[in-house]
């Protein structure tokens, strides 16, 4: 070694090598390292070579050249349909463990996942797939490539997928058919019970949702409902009621008496008729027969009616001008109580068991044989009025002699009512009746049954001095001459009537005739009181006026006072005052109207 320090210089240059080598060593490391970074820079972004997704191949490309390509090679997938497999079973609603609920048929349903909400989520299907990472192990599979597939991830729009699960529910769920038995005039129509079926749309989203997108065919779910009415019910009703019910005909007899000569009548109801009496009646999940209880009784008494007849009570009629008594008569009536349920027990039954015996009931009448024989006929009172004639009162005269004949012979029961309006019969045309003056508004007018008012004043007057009690009357509102004062009535049924009552034990016959141009009229009973009448005076009186008429429909009226009279009436027996009647009326004048028109009058 130099003491000038040349072999310190000699010996720098060894040093430095190696210094060189270290420099370039860490240089080549940088390089690599670099190039390692970058390398795994640029595959962060990009799947391993050879990764595929249910087949699709997305190796080497980017995350966005992976996402666009899994579009469109699944979105062919998404028309491929799901299939349901559906089987009903039991509900929740009384269906389960139904007779026939396992035999509801196996039915496939498809969804379309496009349509149904149905879809591959690529990003949860690329998530993990890329990514910045220095394992060089992940580097390597980049570069070498490497069998490896990705699941696919599914989505699920649930409102949508319940949306087309319902769409499916409306071709797929029945109503339920209840079982039916009805009677109609064409005879027994049945309807069988069928079960009912409806998808479980919650049910089936669910099963669907779970699924997807790994499983295309999917349980569904759905429920069976059976019928509150069974089919067995049904029959059971049908064998077992109806059938037997119409096999044939129902008989029901009667007889009214006894002895062999006694009337026998026999209804026999045919199954046809049977039908329109019957129906169904459902309580629950039972059917039974109902019985129309008004139709069948009349159906029997069609055929039994002639037997039944309503009680007559004694009686009398007039018979010529002697009264007879006519006597009381018992009747007869169905007896209704416990034959409706007979015919209902003949309705399970055959053969003789089908006839029902009815039983006729003896029905008595009100007033009895014996009463009559405390009854006697005098004359209790008569009266007789003068009508005019002439061929001016032609058509007036005919309304009387119609009148006179309705009404004798008229029968007024002891505490009975006697309405001259009704004894007087149909006042029409029909009835006999013809057009002649009548009053109206205090002038003569022609009218239908005009001169009945005199068979009025004939009745009002007879029924006064017999005695019987007055119930009703109205006096004309001028005063009539031929007329007593006060004591007249006039007509105009059913707005004015004459009505009195039989305040007696016995009958009141009416007899009444015409002879010549008077009316005559007599009530024949036993009399009860003696008759004091008391007519007043006549006051207030005011004269009438005169009217001249031109018109054709003129009737002349000659004239009339007016004035106010009061009458009375007394009843006695045994010479002692029993009751006392007062009546008082007020006449208007009649004005005399004076006819010049040629075709006026009558």
């Amino acid at each position: 070694m130099s003491d000038d320090g040349t072999r310190l210089q000699e010996e720098s240059p060894g040093g430095g090598e190696w210094g060189a080598v270290l420099l370039r060593l860490l240089v080549a490391l940088a390089v690599l390292g670099g190039a390692y970074v970058a390398a795994a820079l640029y595959f962060q972004d990009r799947p391993p070579a050879g990764m595929t997704v249910d087949g699709v191949d997305i190796g080497s490309m980017t995350r966005d050249e992976a996402a666009d390509h899994l579009d469109r090679e699944l979105e062919d997938r998404l028309e491929e349909p799901v299939v349901l497999t559906v089987r009903a079973s039991g509900g929740v609603d009384g269906a389960a463990g139904v007779d026939g609920a396992d035999e509801v048929a196996e039915e496939t349903l498809e969804l379309v996942p496009a349509e149904a909400g149905l879809s591959y989520d690529v990003d949860a299907i690329l998530e993990g797939a890329t990514g910045l990472s220095f394992d060089p192990r992940v580097l390597w599979s980049h570069v070498s490539g490497g069998a490896r597939s990705l699941p696919l991830q599914g989505a699920v729009d649930r409102e949508q997928l319940a949306a087309a699960v319902e769409r499916l529910a409306e071709d797929y769920d029945t109503e339920v058919v209840e079982g039916e038995v009805t009677l109609t005039d064409e005879g027994v129509r049945v309807v069988e019970a069928e079960l009912g079926r409806s998808l479980d749309v919650d049910g089936t989203v669910d099963a669907v949702a779970s699924a997807w997108p790994d499983d295309r065919r999917v349980e569904g779910r759905a429920v069976v409902a059976a019928p509150t009415l069974s089919q067995d019910e049904v029959e059971r009703f049908t064998r077992e009621e109806v059938d037997p019910a119409l096999s044939e005909a129902v008989r029901v007899t009667a007889t009214r008496g006894s002895g062999d000569d006694a009337p026998t009548a026999t209804a026999e109801i045919a199954p046809r008729e049977l039908v329109e009496l019957l129906g169904t009646e459902r309580t629950g999940d039972t059917l039974s027969l109902t019985l129309d209880e008004e139709g069948l009784m009349a159906r029997i008494r069609q055929d039994l009616g002639q037997l039944e007849r309503g009680p007559r009570d004694a009686t009398v009629e007039l018979d010529g001008t002697d009264v007879d008594v006519v006597p009381a008569r018992s009747g007869a009536a169905l007896q209704e109580e416990g034959l409706v349920a007979a015919v209902r027990e003949a309705l399970t039954a055959e053969g003789e068991d089908r006839t029902v015996e009815a039983t006729l009931e003896a029905v008595e009448p009100g007033i009895p044989t014996e009463v009559s024989e405390a009854w006697s006929f005098s004359p209790m009172a008569e009266f007789t009025s003068v009508f005019p004639t002439g061929e001016a009162n032609a058509a007036r005269t005919h309304n009387l002699h119609v009148g006179v004949e309705n009404v004798n012979g008229t029968v007024v029961m002891p505490g009975r009512q006697f309405s001259l309006g009704v004894a007087l019969g149909d006042l029409s045309e029909e009835g006999g009746y013809r057009e002649a003056p009548v009053i109206v508004d205090g002038r003569l007018v022609m009218g239908l049954g005009g001169g009945l008012s005199q068979i009025s004043t004939v009745v009002f007057n007879v029924s006064w001095f017999a005695g019987v009690q007055l119930d009703a009357h109205t006096p004309h509102s001028y005063y009539i001459s031929r007329y007593p004062a006060g004591r007249e009535a006039t007509l105009a049924y059913p707005i004015i009537d004459n009505v009195w009552t039989n305040d007696t034990d016995t009958p009141v016959v009416v007899r009444s005739w015409i002879e010549g141009d008077q009316i005559h009229m007599v009530f024949l009973g036993d009399r009860q009181y003696d008759v004091e009448t008391i007519d007043g005076p006549r006051r207030d009186v005011r004269q009438p006026e005169e009217h001249v008429d031109d018109s054709p429909e003129c009737v002349p009226q000659g004239p009339a006072e007016g004035f106010t009279i009061t009458n009375v009436r007394i009843l006695r027996s045994g010479g002692q005052e029993v009751s006392r009647d007062e009546f008082t009326t007020t006449y208007h004048p009649a004005d005399e109207v004076v006819c010049t028109h040629p075709e006026a009058g009558y």
